[in-house]
């Protein structure tokens, strides 16, 4: 009976009907009110201040959120240039993957690593990638790096031959370069690949790659977000240009580094994957009428509900793209929708700085809706998806006011406390060392945070409850990775700093809640009803759970919960492929259903929470574990 909302689900994704109402989380069936004690707990914050300023006063141990990089073996340290940042390259960070390097079903860690100057890249200096192996308890032991040496920027984990392990494409400034995994989890680089374009007498900085099935024949292809143009051997420092032209670089009345604005934006690049790991460029098809930005993150989704993805792209001082995926019609490519749909710039018409995208479910309704980070002095935006484009609702819920003072990076909408509704996470940190100095109302050093989203009203923030937590301490964050590396069915945070440790965020925001975690399995070598293909990794497939509410519920407290499989997620990082339910206080399930990219459909349920499940395309559910 429970499957019945279903068609109303699908029905509302595709622009159909009214909205359903949509209780905040605490009201909700299955939530949890925030009590005393509770490690999920609302604090008030000075309101002179975007985030606590004392927090020696918090405990040392309980539950929460704590950092446990060092004690789990996490050793990386970033470098991103000279401390003074002189130059827009030292200051993007790198970003971080979460994969299956050795086939064990645990989660390893790769990170991308920069140099210490761009004078050091202009000399021919390069760094490796730094990749760590998890021992399946969650502790993590440094691999061999591969050799290739770039300054490394973005990470896309899919497995784009299709032999049922994870491979990595690893973007840089100068460089983009596929690694194959090899049986024994060792990254294989592959030059004849098709993915690096030819070289530049200014290097080709990619920032942002992410992986998606464009025309669903059942192989990953890769968007390439591209930043500027930089010489490293003539970058501009204190103005651009030159005489009575020339522009200062200043920001609010102190000498910064230039750019992005004032400089060139390099464009885009779609490459369509042809199998075996080789790709080909089909920018000038599939983006005709492609207008560079300064690219700094994509995200890949279902934004129209039709069964393809479509891309997000989140651009630094130029306007950000809706692009809508539109390959088995007319023009035959990806439209940019962004103005028409309400997203490419703020509500008074200027484009603002992008730097991350996150999609998910934020009000239960069965839409896909997102959010954008921003610059300081500029809110995180928080989209719900409306049967007509996308309604900014970061305003009305205080989002806007409260995200104001920070510089966000990675996002992510996950349900991190398994209430059954997704929270907000957001990265933070200055780009301007400068930022210390009195009256400019920011930091450089900023904390994390956590937000809960009440999709009616409000948002509130959730403060640290300990004093390791990832949300007490301030840091640069840049790239961030959600994926269960203990196996205990919570997802973690996986953080990338610049210019310092990495962090391991251990969800232990609520043990008791339950959940379910899903990995599927596409059957590209089996068509669908149209000819259309899942890839092996199964990007792009949707997942819905209808929980099944305790005996003498009301039918209007019936919901569904929507999920998508997808790896880039975030800023210039990689997340793990499987999907996460939390249920909060319920138990069991009535339907578990996937919608495949192949346009298939696999019904299964009912079941318990409380399990790790393998779903196959054609087989329905072959592994499950107890978490």
């Amino acid at each position: 009976m429970a499957f019945a909302l279903l068609p109303a689900l699908l029905a509302a994704g595709c622009g159909g009907g009214e909205e359903a109402p949509v209780e905040p989380p605490a009201a909700a069936a299955g939530a949890r009110t925030p009590q005393a004690g509770d490690d999920v707990h609302v604090v008030p914050a000075p309101r002179e201040s975007p985030w606590p300023s004392n927090t020696d006063i918090l405990p040392v141990t309980g539950p929460g959120f704590p950092d446990e990089a060092a004690a789990r073996g996490l050793d990386y340290v970033n470098r991103s240039g000279a401390p003074e940042k002189p130059y827009i390259l030292g200051a993007n960070g790198a970003g971080v993957a979460l994969l299956d390097l050795q086939g064990d079903g645990d989660l390893d860690a790769v990170f991308a690593q920069g140099l210490e100057s761009l004078e050091a890249f202009a000399a021919g200096g390069g760094a490796t990638l730094e990749p760590f192996h998890n021992d399946g308890t969650g502790n993590f032991e440094r691999a061999e790096a591969p050799e290739p040496r770039a300054w490394w920027t973005g990470l896309a984990a899919g497995d784009v031959d299709n032999d049922g392990d994870a491979d990595l494409v690893a973007a840089a400034y100068g460089d983009l370069l596929l690694f194959e995994q090899q049986a024994d989890g060792a990254l294989l680089p592959r030059r004849e690949s098709g993915l690096a374009p030819e070289q530049a007498a200014i290097p080709w900085w990619a920032t942002s790659v992410v992986f998606l099935d464009a025309d669903l024949d059942g192989v990953l292809d890769l968007y390439v977000g591209q930043y500027l143009e930089l010489d490293p051997e003539d970058p501009p420092r204190g103005e651009l240009g030159s005489g009575a032209l020339a522009i200062p670089c200043w920001w609010k009345g102190m000498e910064v580094f230039c750019g992005p604005r004032g400089m060139t934006p390099q464009p885009d690049r779609l490459l369509r994957g042809e199998g075996g790991g080789a790709f080909a460029d089909a920018t000038a098809t599939w983006l005709p009428e492609h207008v560079p930005g300064f690219t700094l993150a994509a995200a890949a989704f279902d934004a129209d509900f039709d069964g393809d993805s479509d891309l997000y792209v989140a651009n630094d001082s130029s306007p950000n793209l809706m692009l809508v995926n539109d390959l088995a019609g007319e023009p035959g490519a990806f439209v940019d929708r962004g103005l028409t749909a309400g997203v490419a710039v703020n509500p008074d018409g200027a484009a603002e700085a992008g730097m991350g995208v996150a999609p998910g479910d934020v009000d239960r309704n069965g839409q896909l809706d997102f959010c954008v980070t921003n610059f300081s002095d500029e809110p995180t935006h928080l989209y719900l998806g409306r049967p007509v484009g996308f309604s900014n609702q970061s305003y009305r819920m205080g989002l806007a006011n409260a995200s104001r003072r920070l510089l966000s990076w990675s996002a992510h909408l996950v349900d991190f406390d398994g209430d059954g509704w997704q929270e907000l996470f957001t990265a933070n940190g200055h780009v301007f060392p400068q930022a210390d100095a009195e009256g400019t109302g920011t930091r450089y050093a900023q904390p994390d945070t956590l937000w809960r989203l009440f999709p009616r009203d409000k948002v509130e923030r959730v403060w640290p409850r300990r004093r390791d937590s990832i949300l007490a301490i301030e840091r640069g964050t840049r790239g961030t990775a959600v994926g269960d590396v203990d196996g205990d069915g919570a997802p973690d945070l996986l953080l990338a700093a610049i210019d310092g440790p990495c962090a391991l965020g251990m969800n232990r925001l609520d043990p008791a809640a339950n959940r379910l975690v899903v990995r599927c399995v596409g059957a590209p070598d089996q068509p669908g009803p149209s000819g259309r293909r899942s890839p092996r990794d199964a990007q792009g497939a949707k997942l819905i759970l209808v929980p099944r509410l305790p005996e003498g519920m009301p039918p209007e407290s019936e919901f569904a919960l929507l999920r998508e499989v997808r790896t880039g997620v975030g800023y210039q990082s990689a997340s793990s492929p499987e999907v996460h339910f939390g249920l909060g206080g319920l138990a069991e399930y009535t339907q578990l259903s996937v919608l495949w990219p192949s346009g298939r459909t696999t019904e299964l349920g009912p079941g318990k929470a409380g399990r790790r499940l393998v779903v196959e395309e054609t087989k329905g559910i072959v592994a499950e574990e107890e978490l």
